[in-house]
């Protein structure tokens, strides 16, 4: 399973060249997220193959490659505000959209000069340790050999209850941290059961549960990063603003410094920020009533079955 994990991470980073692939970015990433939970999960069955440093290697390319996926989710979202936007507001769209675009750019630059490459060395080291199993076994212990079954059993029940305790005791569903683990956590759940769909008839619809789940979550985080976005724009705006027109003023072009003190990027930011906290209601509605209403109780009561019933399949 971690082979194959590091295969289809190996094939994403490749697809990296192609600048035209638009998804190429977002599959690395996912395909990273994957590897790293499966080496989450599984930590003691594969203490010997990987090592610290790798778990810390793959952790800070994740971290790495989030800056550029969440400017491209921001900009297409960016794309769909700008036909129905007043004029006035534009500057404050185009403003934003030329900011996300540099930090793109400078995310890719650094995707090619940097992360690449610590990602080839580490999945070279983790290919050669994970092609070598090694297992023990001592034949005079009272308890039997735990099977895959029951430790995947073991762990879809640790998942849910997680679940439950990240998102079914909420503080407040304005707490953008806590919604954000409960999105890790839903992850994390359909990760694991996704490769046994096919030998055990629950698990898929736990992972259907779970992968809605996490689409609500991850459409409410991608609200919450842009509007945090706009809000600290506002002084980088307003101290942007004052160079441009201190600079003109400098220079004696006063007609240019009169334009640049008439034109406000804020009145666009602001109904950006406003649409962004109307779809942030909108999503908040949808978690409350629907999966607190009892969704979520379902998703981890079939989670739960579903362990049991591996469980029962771990037959000495």
């Amino acid at each position: 399973m971690a082979l194959k994990s590091l295969a289809a991470a190996k094939a994403a980073e490749r697809r990296l060249d192609d600048r035209f692939d638009r998804e190429a970015l977002h599959d690395f990433r996912v395909s990273i997220r994957r590897l790293r939970s499966l080496l989450r999960a599984y930590r003691p069955q594969l203490h010997g193959a990987v090592r610290p440093k790798e778990r810390k290697r793959l952790r800070a390319i994740q971290r790495a490659t989030g800056g550029g996926r969440e400017a491209e989710v921001a900009l297409e979202w960016l794309t769909k505000q700008h036909a129905d936007l007043a004029p006035e507001q534009l500057a404050g769209l185009n403003w934003l959209s030329a900011l996300l675009l540099e930090r793109r750019r400078k995310c890719a630059e650094d995707l090619d000069t940097k992360v690449r490459a610590s990602f080839r060395r580490t999945a070279e080291k983790l290919e050669d340790r994970l092609a070598i199993m090694r297992s023990e076994q001592n034949l005079l212990a009272e308890q039997p050999h735990v099977t895959f079954a029951r430790t995947l059993g073991n762990l879809t029940e640790a998942h849910a209850t997680d679940l439950l305790m990240n998102l079914g005791q909420i503080a407040s569903l304005d707490h953008a941290a806590q919604l954000h683990e409960a999105r890790i956590t839903a992850k994390r759940l359909r990760y694991l059961l996704e490769p046994i769909r096919a030998y055990a008839d629950k698990a898929q619809s736990v992972v259907k549960r779970s992968k809605r789940l996490q689409d609500v979550l991850g459409d409410l985080n991608d609200v919450h990063v842009l509007m945090r976005e706009i809000d600290e724009s506002f002084e980088d705006s307003m101290q942007q603003k004052a160079g441009r027109v201190r600079e003109s003023v400098r220079r004696g072009d006063i007609e240019r410094a009169r334009r640049e003190a008439s034109v406000s990027e804020w009145a666009g930011l602001v109904e950006l920020h406003d649409r962004l906290d109307k779809e942030r209601r909108e999503l908040i509605g949808q978690l409350r009533d629907r999966w607190l209403g009892g969704d979520l109780d379902a998703l981890v009561a079939r989670a739960r079955d579903l362990a049991q019933h591996l469980r029962t399949l771990d037959h000495p």
